[in-house]
């Protein structure tokens, strides 16, 4: 993300959304004067995609460095003591963009927040009328756990008790705080919070009496809980383990090294009813050199796991050096590759992960984020779609 978005006297402010046909990476930019409108702290402004809802919205949150003495990949982990958070929700196809009051109590050990959506009850593809923001938290005073959330049609900031459901890894979870350096995901009626080295949460954010259901990964997957004074090589652990939905179903993909410098995928798919993983794919495999550039950090040489497609769980997308790499777990094969932009390939060492999928419906240029004026409605009228996808905040 680049928050230096172009400004055009007397037009709305907009975001900007560069969007390259599926699979490439598309460029979303916002204006900085939304995000700081004296202009004085737009050189230290850091922007993060903390999540998508499944009809396409963005939840963006940009930070002012200068506030935080924290590397840029615990500012990818979300929860801090010393951050001033901006949140916006963001119509990528129109550019409507929606400037969330500041929560309060945010402290230190909270997980990012995350997006979820609803729609009206018996619709079938049609646009959310609401929407949640929602955060996992400790409440000030009694450090219980809470639901820290933001409704759209109140426009206000809660909390709520955190039920814990009993399960297998209950007594676990109680004794070891998560680490979420992980996009938020929305699947269902759930958000879900993935800390890679251990397991996932998930939470129905709606809900006034909103119950916790944490599932450990796969048997082998766990890692050790780090120490204090080590959380580095945690938060980055999100480049070699992901998560993400696909043909209905919670998938985890891990990606390691072996002796020969090929790699070695697994890949996992989550029984909900049954909290049990099943191993689909387990393939070694060599991805092809194609400019090797001595003077890039040696972890660069190492791929990394960009994201997994939310149509088909088969295929795996990796960044490779300056490139995207698509393979197919399922025939272990090379199946597509594209070079990264030059915006996106120099964010690569700053950042944890630099990729979030997001299933753009075709309804999304022509409809308003909720809770806003209805009057928004008519915003894209007088452009076409074509238009709208090359440059939204054109004229």
């Amino acid at each position: 993300m680049d928050s230096s978005g172009v400004h055009s006297p007397g037009a709305r402010a907009r975001a900007t959304f560069d969007l390259n046909a599926a699979p490439r990476a598309s460029l979303l930019s916002v204006p900085a004067r939304l995000v700081d409108p004296r202009g004085y702290n737009t050189d230290f402004l850091v922007g993060i995609v903390r999540g998508a809802s499944c009809d396409g919205l963005l939840l963006l949150e940009y930070l002012d460095t200068r506030q935080c003495r924290r590397s840029m990949h615990e500012l990818d982990a979300g929860g801090g003591d010393e951050r001033d958070p901006t949140l916006f929700v963001c119509n990528p196809l129109s550019g409507q963009l929606f400037r969330l009051p500041v929560p309060d109590d945010v402290t230190k050990g909270d997980t990012p927040f995350g997006l979820l959506t609803q729609s009206p009850e018996g619709s079938h593809g049609e646009p959310p009328d609401r929407y949640v923001v929602a955060q996992l938290g400790h409440r000030e005073g009694d450090n219980r756990r809470v639901v820290r959330r933001f409704l759209s049609e109140t426009g206000q900031w809660e909390e709520r008790p955190m039920v814990v459901v009993a399960g297998p890894s209950t007594t676990q979870s109680a004794e070891r705080r998560m680490l979420v350096d992980h996009e938020v995901l929305a699947f269902g009626d759930r958000l879900w919070w993935a800390d890679v080295t251990w397991g996932v949460c998930s939470v129905d954010p709606f809900s006034d009496r909103p119950e916790c259901r944490f599932v450990e990964l796969p048997e082998n997957c766990v890692l050790p809980a780090p120490h204090v004074g080590n959380l580095a090589g945690s938060l980055t652990m999100s480049r070699y383990r992901r998560m993400g939905f696909s043909e209905g179903k919670l998938r985890f993909v891990h990606l390691g090294k072996k002796p020969d410098r090929s790699v070695i995928i697994g890949s996992f798919s989550l029984d909900v009813e049954s909290c049990s993983w099943t191993l689909d794919h387990t393939i070694g495999f060599e991805i092809p050199e194609t400019s090797p550039d001595k003077s890039m950090p040696l972890d660069h040489h190492r791929p990394w796991i960009a994201a997994i497609d939310p149509f088909k769980a088969n295929v795996l997308y990796v960044q490779h050096r300056a490139a995207v790499v698509a393979l197919d777990m399922a025939k272990a094969e090379e199946i597509w590759r594209s070079p990264l932009p030059e915006k996106i390939a120099c964010q690569m060492e700053r950042h944890s992960s630099l990729f979030h999928p997001c299933v753009l419906p075709t309804w999304l240029a022509s409809s308003y984020i909720p809770g806003t004026p209805a009057s928004d409605k008519t915003n894209c009228k007088g452009k076409t779609l074509a238009e709208m996808l090359v440059r939204v905040d054109r004229g």
